[in-house]
């Protein structure tokens, strides 16, 4: 029950402030739980971390596919300060990324506190809800650095 009054509040909070996430995951979570319908909680459990990152994928993806981003352009801008940064920093994501999924593996814990760090984000500060794995991993970062000066 406590469980399900979570799930609201996190829906009220999306609609609240305006976030189609907040709300439509609320939402299905709270139905999927009213339904007592386990096997979807498991397969949402397995695959939807796979299945938002190939999704997420596809949208980067898709200018390239559809023309609206040109090969040119992207050649002639490589050395670009941005660019370089954007690069350094796509190559920094993905490592935080992995880190992030072994500390939420090992360290279960510390999942609900970056689940509600991530709906404060999204709820009040006009954040996307794309940051769980690398905020996890960022923790898992700063912490290793901080365990080396202990």
């Amino acid at each position: 029950m406590q469980i399900n009054i979570v799930l609201i509040i996190i829906t009220i909070l999306g609609l609240i402030v305006r976030n189609n996430s907040l709300i439509i995951s609320g939402a299905v979570l709270l139905l999927v739980r009213l339904l007592k319908a386990e096997v979807f909680l498991n397969i949402i459990d397995n695959y939807s971390v796979k299945i938002g990152i190939i999704l997420i994928m596809l949208g980067v993806l898709t200018p390239l596919a559809t023309g609206d981003l040109k090969l040119e352009g992207m050649t002639e801008n490589l050395m670009n300060p941005i660019a370089i940064l954007g690069l350094i920093m796509g190559i920094a994501v993905t490592q935080f990324t992995r880190e992030g999924l072994m500390l939420m593996e090992n360290t279960p814990t510390v999942t609900i506190n970056l689940v509600i760090g991530v709906i404060i984000g999204v709820a009040f500060f006009k954040g996307v809800p794309s940051g769980p794995l690398i905020a996890s991993g960022i923790t898992a970062v700063i912490y290793k650095l901080i365990s080396l000066f202990r």
